[in-house]
């Protein structure tokens, strides 16, 4: 079967009546393979099949699943586990259930995150081969519906310091619902709350997802069936991973959130519906974002440095709409740092959740971060643009509202922004490490960023000021 990922996917598949055979989708690292220890008495129902990664056939559960395969050029860790979360989760599913099979397709490896194998875009090797068996067993089942997928991770992009986790994750989403079908609900688990786990990164990327149902239909967060209960779960004695009874209670309260989802989501007027730092393609790219409709305005922060050279916006088209160029100017510190800003007016409703991004550059950068946000109902005014090593200055609307990119370029490290509102920051770019904070602020006067030391390279900020 001919596989499509990327900017190229397949025809939707038909929505299958909910009667027929189910398929669960069990993705994400370590603490979905389970590192509690196999159990031989452990029981699953007698109406749930295993897709062995392996050998491509469907088997009978056994106490050692076998998840996702070596793949080249994969992150090597152990690929077998009891999945005791996701045995209790299809335990009670097939409860609710008992006049349907299902099928469970283990797609997890340890170790992995959305910065490396997981990219949806086409460039992760775990979520190709996770498409890729996922058409296998639909070839071999054809009449399957897939009810859920199920995602415990973010250990791995905390350790990487992805402060783009959430639109990895709403990407990932879009892909395999563009490919299959639209419908399909996910549920999404987040890192327990032991000694490994307490760091500022750790509570940034459990920040991102929970805020996921926020931006995303059908989607819920297993921890908000019972935060109490999720926040007190122990682990196996290495401050990492859930342990026999952390992983039975993960499968009751996902099966509880995959019960709880509600419907479709509405964004406030002004609202972060992608970012992204270091993009593999800085020319072609699918932006993935939930309530759009014709008329909203898309508004594009970008700063981006080269050694040399104007990296701006020169032409861009999204989804069929070409674009205004608000903005583009180059400041010279000790690397140079294009900043520019831009808006598309969507002329339709897009059909799906991921938009093709066109854009041409005067220079290609070299590394740099952009921001999308959805504006609806609002004007957009005079952009403000700020450079330099210390404070960064940038003149508010009076009675508006302003969303902002800043960015730092730095050889040594990170260097966070202070003032403005929600930081996030991002720890390595394409040639330099970076930072980036995208935010929304009021904004009366002067808005004032800091950050906290002086960055080698230089930082910038852009804002686009808001009027109703």
């Amino acid at each position: 079967m001919q596989i499509s990922v990327g900017a190229s996917v397949l025809t939707p598949r038909p929505i299958r009546p909910p009667s027929g055979p189910a398929v669960i989708l069990a993705l994400g690292q370590s603490n979905m393979v389970d590192r509690s220890g196999a159990d031989a008495t452990a029981v699953w129902p007698d109406s749930v099949r295993i897709f062995d990664p392996v050998s491509e056939e469907v088997v009978l559960p056994t106490k050692n699943l076998n998840w996702l395969p070596s793949v080249p050029g994969a992150t090597t860790d152990f690929d077998s586990g009891p999945g005791h979360a996701i045995r209790v989760f299809a335990g009670l599913w097939c409860a609710q259930n008992p006049d349907r099979l299902l099928y469970v397709l283990p797609a997890a490896r340890g170790g992995t995150g959305f910065k490396d194998e997981w990219y949806a875009d086409g460039s992760g090797i775990l979520y190709n081969e996770t498409v890729r068996l996922l058409d296998a067993l639909l070839g071999q089942i054809p009449d399957a519906e897939i009810v859920a997928g199920v995602m415990q991770n973010g250990e791995r992009d905390a350790g990487q310091q992805n402060a783009c986790y959430q639109w990895n994750a709403i990407e990932m989403i879009a892909r395999l619902r563009t490919r299959y079908d639209q419908d399909i609900p996910f549920v999404w688990g987040e890192p327990g709350q032991f000694s490994a786990t307490q760091s500022a990164d750790f509570s940034r990327i459990r920040g991102q997802i929970r805020g996921l149902p926020e931006q995303v239909p059908g989607v819920a967060c297993s921890r908000d069936q019972n935060p109490a209960l999720y926040d007190s779960l122990s682990d196996t004695g290495d401050g990492l991973h859930f342990d026999r009874a952390g992983q039975e209670a993960l499968g009751q309260m996902d099966l509880e959130a995959l019960s709880s989802l509600s419907g479709p989501v509405s964004l406030p007027d002004v609202a972060l519906v992608w970012q992204s730092a270091g993009i593999p393609n800085w020319n072609n790219f699918d932006i993935a974002a939930y309530d759009l409709q014709a008329g909203d305005r898309l508004v594009f922060l970008a700063a981006a440095h080269r050694s040399s050279g104007n990296a701006y916006f020169e032409n861009m088209e999204v989804d069929g709409a070409s674009a205004s160029i608000l903005h583009t100017s180059v400041h010279e510190v000790t690397t140079r740092l294009a900043l520019s800003a831009a808006t598309v007016t969507l002329t339709d409703t897009p059909a799906s959740p991921l938009l093709p991004a066109e854009i041409s550059w005067e220079k290609q950068p070299l590394g740099g971060a952009i921001s999308v946000w959805r504006v609806r109902g609002k004007n957009v005014g005079v952009p403000q643009v700020s450079v330099g090593t210390g404070a960064l200055t940038l003149a508010g609307a009076e009675n508006g509202e302003m969303v902002l990119l800043a960015y730092g370029v730095d050889t040594a490290g990170e260097v966070v922004f202070d003032g403005g509102g929600e930081t996030v920051v991002s720890g390595a770019g394409n040639v330099y490490a970076t930072s980036f904070s995208s935010q929304r602020i009021n904004a009366t006067g002067e808005v004032v960023l800091t950050p906290q030391g002086t960055p080698s390279h230089g930082c910038g900020v852009i804002g686009l000021p808001l009027l109703s």
